[in-house]
């Protein structure tokens, strides 16, 4: 069974105290660093260069080989999550902008790493899970501007070119580069090194470049003060809804639709876990001198991993009842 490693569980405790850092150190010295918006931005294309590099963009159809719960994941994950998303700000963090903002763009982005992880460790069905991969990359770097423009854009002015800038720079250029990189070193060193080997140093490099960056981030941040940090018990408070509400409804949409277990546990960690590391340099690029943004996102994983660790305890204890309708049903299994 797949377990966290350990480099995975320190992460986000790693980078949200490279925020505090940065910020603790931005108050000592009180002073502007300009240059650090360049070291910003090349370490964030690294960073999310890092991580499209592992991704296989391939057998794209296959996961329509169980046509139903794929359809349920998009629509739950690109129509559903976005509008559930910018709601919740509007009740929780609206008199915030910044942080419904910083909300908003952590969540709605699907996670292309972990959630296989906590989708083994509860039993889901991880080749499912794989074959939606695709799906998920491709689909928020196409839906990334809309969002942007009809969503975040009516909490607090967007300009579109930087917009356009920054999911051009940020998302579509590490994604192919990526890609052509992936397809080079495959075919000189092979598929095993490049999926063992590499893949396990790009972590090392990429977790350090992201506290690089980070750090960076808050230093040359002057506007930003310790005495605005005690608002984010707001946005905890959103994030633990965020995640126990979609939960519960994967729990709900894999009963009604008579989806089983396995694509029910798949569903449920395809659907709440987040990939903010896509979603910084975009941060960085479109809403530049918004530091309580940057916190928003970086804040995220370290609510997300106890959660969803918590949700894979938990939805283990809803496998008769997901199964329940199948034993009456047995023919429900060909339709997926």
């Amino acid at each position: 069974m797949a377990r966290l490693s350990t480099k995975d569980k320190e992460k986000p405790f790693i980078l949200i105290g490279a925020a505090v850092l940065g910020v603790i150190i931005q108050n000592i010295l009180n002073t502007d660093f300009p240059w650090m918006t360049y070291v910003v931005e090349i370490g964030v294309f690294f960073v999310i260069l890092a991580v499209m590099l592992p991704v296989e963009i391939k057998d794209v159809g296959s996961a329509f080989k169980k046509v139903k719960p794929t359809t349920i994941v998009i629509i739950v994950n690109f129509i559903v999550i976005p509008l559930f998303s910018w709601s919740m700000g509007w009740l929780i963090l609206k008199n915030y902008p910044d942080f419904w903002v910083g909300a908003i763009l952590y969540t709605l982005t699907p996670c292309i790493g972990w959630y296989l992880i906590f989708t083994d460790i509860a039993k889901g069905d991880v080749a499912w899970g794989i074959s939606l991969l695709p799906w998920n990359i491709t689909l928020q770097i196409i839906l990334m501007p809309l969002y942007l423009y009809f969503l975040i854009g009516k909490v607090i002015p967007v300009d579109f070119s930087a917009l356009i800038r920054s999911v051009l720079l940020f998302l579509v250029a590490p994604f192919v580069l990526g890609f052509i990189i992936q397809k080079y070193m495959i075919k000189k060193k092979g598929k095993d090194y490049f999926f063992n080997n590499f893949k396990s140093a790009l972590g090392e490099v990429k977790l350090w470049a992201l506290v690089v960056v980070i750090l960076s981030m808050f230093i040359s941040q002057k506007s930003l003060t310790l005495s605005e940090i005690n608002k984010v018990g707001l946005l905890v408070i959103f994030l633990i809804i965020f995640f126990f509400v979609l939960f519960l409804l994967a729990v709900l949409i894999g009963k009604i639709f008579n989806l089983g277990y396995a694509d029910t546990v798949t569903m449920a960690f395809t659907t709440t876990a987040r990939n903010s590391e896509a979603v910084i340099g975009v941060a960085v690029a479109a809403f530049p001198g918004r530091p309580l943004v940057y916190m928003a996102i970086i804040l995220g994983p370290i609510v997300e991993l106890p959660l969803l660790l918590i949700i894979a305890k938990i939805i283990m204890q809803f496998r008769n009842f997901l199964e329940s309708n199948r034993k009456i049903l047995p023919l429900a299994d060909s339709e997926n």
